[in-house]
């Protein structure tokens, strides 16, 4: 019985290892705080507004790449 109890015990905090490996870091959340805009004409008018130049991603086809 103790010894199931450590086992889950120990299992849990490799568990929790595990999980936290394979979750991003913060410099992999980066892209994260990028003020992203939708609508292109907002967009134009801030940057503009701020003297900062737009970058635009635009693709043609399905977003997920089944064309």
């Amino acid at each position: 019985m103790i010894i199931a109890m450590l086992a889950i015990a120990f299992a849990g905090t490799a568990l929790d290892a595990k999980i936290a490996a394979l979750l991003p870091t913060k410099d992999e959340e980066k892209w994260m705080s990028i003020p992203w805009r939708t609508n292109l004409m907002r967009a134009r008018k801030e940057a503009q507004e701020s003297g900062k130049p737009m970058f635009w991603w635009i693709m043609n086809g399905h977003p997920l790449g089944c064309t």
